[in-house]
């Protein structure tokens, strides 16, 4: 499941009672792990409650309703992709080994002009690892930047490549079997490296 951290302020002048969750709507195969009911928040207090959530591989979004004593609001919960997996320690051998197997229709890739601020090493890293969960893969090659990852529910594999050239330019390369995981990581990373 994906831990999702919700804070809750009261900001009303009474205190509220009962916080919790109803009715949830769900797409096949997601769960809602709920959090613990937070029985009374006074006025002008914060609450924290952590709940988790089982999205199936997917970026649909979880609906339900959040209740008080008095009230009830409907919430919407869409991950962002990169939410959608975890990191995985891989050599380089075992990377390369895999992103041979998810080839053809397992992969994608993309030319690309990085951005100003981001055209070393270091900044790569920084957006790419900030876009989605994956880790850095060792590499041999000082042009190159490998990251991998597991999908959370499924343990589908998940290889970014960022090749870079002499003059700013780059060809970013995703290997998954969830091909709309893969197509919607593509565009947060190209998004991430180029503004």
């Amino acid at each position: 499941m994906v831990a999702v951290q919700m804070q809750f302020t009261n900001s009303a002048t009474a205190d509220t009672k009962n916080l919790h969750i109803e009715d949830a709507k769900l797409q096949s195969g997601m769960r809602v792990k709920e959090f613990p009911e937070i029985e009374l928040l006074p006025a002008g207090e914060t609450a924290t409650a952590v709940m988790g959530i089982d999205f199936c591989d997917s970026t649909q979004a979880a609906n339900f309703q959040l209740c008080t004593h008095t009230r009830k609001f409907f919430v919407s919960i869409q991950p962002p992709v990169g939410e959608l997996m975890r990191s995985v320690f891989l050599t380089e051998n075992e990377f390369k080994k895999e992103q041979g197997q998810l080839m053809g229709m397992n992969e994608i890739t993309e030319k690309l002009t990085l951005d100003a601020k981001c055209l070393n090493e270091h900044a790569i890293v920084q957006r790419v690892t900030a876009s989605a969960n994956l880790s850095r893969v060792p590499c041999g090659s000082d042009r190159e930047c490998r990251f991998a990852g597991r999908t959370v529910t499924s343990g589908s594999l998940v290889l970014v490549t960022v090749a870079t050239g002499e003059d700013g330019s780059a060809q970013l390369t995703v290997n998954c079997e969830k091909m709309v995981i893969g197509t919607m990581l593509v565009k947060d990373i190209l998004l991430a490296l180029t503004q």
